[in-house]
């Protein structure tokens, strides 16, 4: 028996897949020590879980008297399309309506009512209240980094302690989920409830319109026939690299072929091409380090190299132009990388541009990989005063997101109002539906020095993993001590 709830439209999300839903397969170019479960996750549509009785499993005649579930939510990023839970009132935008239709939904078959606090500082905010034994938060949304601190340090109850979750359900973010979780524990998770998770998907973009002046080939027909590699991709930027000043010297005045924030460009990059920046967990899901392998290497030195490549690489990619934006609207760039969220930041753009999937290594690789960045994800406090009820709520919660605020992220935001083309939605479905998560389990050492080594041209990774092979031990050792002790 289900609870009373009002029933999803049977048209929305029709062509839709469940974004994230699906994991990467393996492929000729899959690493022999990458994680065991790569088994992809049932993929559908809110009309066809309806249909096929797949709903939360509340029991008839749950009622809450009215509680006010209370969101600490700590992102008030306004590079993304929305960091907003709730709404106060429709107001003829789509996602608001989306989101005020989604929550007026569940406080009315729960009998709850939704409240947001948006406000930096939310990990900080949850433990002060965590430490005085006050149940402030049902919920706290913060970024995957604040939230394994908090999974290690205690404040985060396990969701091995709310059953009332249903983790393998399709408004779960499965890839999340196989790729965060430590020794078989859940401490924090990805769902359909919050869009952040779509705006930190790394993207690249390209210039129609420096693409056709030059006659390069058409990146949509190369991924389509699956052709779209790391070469074609330095090839074609190379091809429009163009000393503009004619000072016989490579600055940001002239025209390049790439540019990206450094650790964007570099995961984007590498998970692209079959690499990775996160440790690999056995059959029993424990986490161990094997990036110290040749596969990875190679894979780094590869990326490293087309960075370097005289022309590709923009050389100020950072905060003094927004990771290089400024040159890439100004139509002086070629392929741009940046979270997906960030792409509304295009709209004022003159030339025409087009949104596509991270090459591959090469036409062999079977598929194409992409990487999930570090959203804000879902974390249930430890002084959580009654579980079954937050379980439900975010059961609620996820299962009508989908046909409300996926629809209108997805299908009005994203193909609407920044992406210019028809042909940017099916790139959008092959980048959504084949990601990966990374572990904060020693992220510094193995994602953010290496996309910074990958960036500078440094290379030496086996001196490097040599030197810190100890220090990243200790730090899986203390992780899987805390996910095991606080569960």
């Amino acid at each position: 028996m289900t609870i009373r709830i009002i029933k999803p439209c049977a048209a929305a999300l029709s062509a839709l897949i469940i974004l994230s839903a699906a994991s990467c397969g393996e492929s000729e170019t899959t690493s022999p020590a990458a994680t065991a479960d790569t088994s992809p996750s049932v993929t559908l549509d809110a009309a066809e879980t309806t249909a096929a009785g797949i709903m939360p499993s509340i029991p008839d005649g749950t009622d809450y008297g009215g509680y006010e579930f209370r969101i600490r939510n700590g992102n008030i990023a306004d590079w993304m399309v929305t960091y907003s839970v709730d709404a106060d009132e429709e107001n003829g935008e789509a996602l608001n309506d989306a989101i005020y239709a989604r929550n007026l939904a569940v406080e009315e078959a729960l009998n709850v009512k939704i409240s947001s606090i948006d406000q930096s500082g939310a990990r900080s905010d949850a433990e002060k209240a965590i430490k005085a034994g006050d149940d402030a938060y049902d919920i706290v949304l913060d970024t995957t980094a604040e939230a394994f601190t908090m999974a290690t340090n205690g404040s985060a109850l396990s969701f091995d302690n709310i059953p009332s979750l249903e983790l393998d359900k399709p408004w779960w973010v499965q890839s999340s989920l196989r790729d965060t979780s430590i020794a078989g524990h859940v401490y924090y998770a990805i769902s359909l409830f919050d869009t952040t998770h779509y705006c930190e998907i790394r993207g690249l973009m390209f210039n129609k319109t420096l693409r056709e002046s030059y006659q390069l080939d058409d990146p949509y027909d190369l991924v389509s026939g699956g052709r779209w590699t790391l070469d074609r991709m330095k090839e074609m930027g190379v091809a429009v690299a163009l000393d503009l000043d004619g000072d016989g010297k490579w600055t940001k005045d002239d025209q390049f072929g790439y540019t990206s924030w450094s650790r964007v460009g570099g995961e984007a990059m590498v998970y692209g091409i079959g690499g990775r920046l996160s440790l690999s967990k056995d059959e029993d899901d424990y986490p161990f380090f094997d990036l110290d392998d040749a596969f990875q290497y190679d894979r780094y030195e590869a990326v490293m190299k087309v960075f370097a490549e005289e022309g590709f690489k923009a050389p100020h990619g950072d905060s003094s132009n927004h990771g290089g934006l400024d040159e890439f609207i100004q139509g002086r760039i070629l392929f741009y990388n940046e979270a997906i969220g960030n792409a509304h930041s295009l709209r004022g753009m003159d030339a025409d541009f087009g949104i596509i999937p991270s090459p591959k290594y090469d036409e062999s690789q079977a598929e194409y990989h992409h990487f999930g960045g570090t959203p804000y994800v879902e974390i249930v406090p430890k002084t959580a005063s009654d579980p079954e009820r937050t379980g439900y709520v975010l059961e609620m919660l996820a299962w009508k997101s989908q046909d409300t605020v996926v629809p209108a992220y997805y299908d009005v935001t994203l193909n609407g109002k920044i992406a210019r083309d028809t042909e940017s939605g099916p790139m959008l479905d092959i980048i959504f539906n084949t990601l990966s998560y990374p572990s904060q389990l020693a992220f510094d050492y193995c994602d953010t020095n290496i996309t910074d080594r990958i960036w500078k041209n440094k290379g030496d990774f086996a001196s490097y993993f040599a030197k810190n092979a100890e220090k990243i031990q200790k730090a899986i050792d203390k992780a899987v001590t805390a996910y095991e002790e606080n569960n």
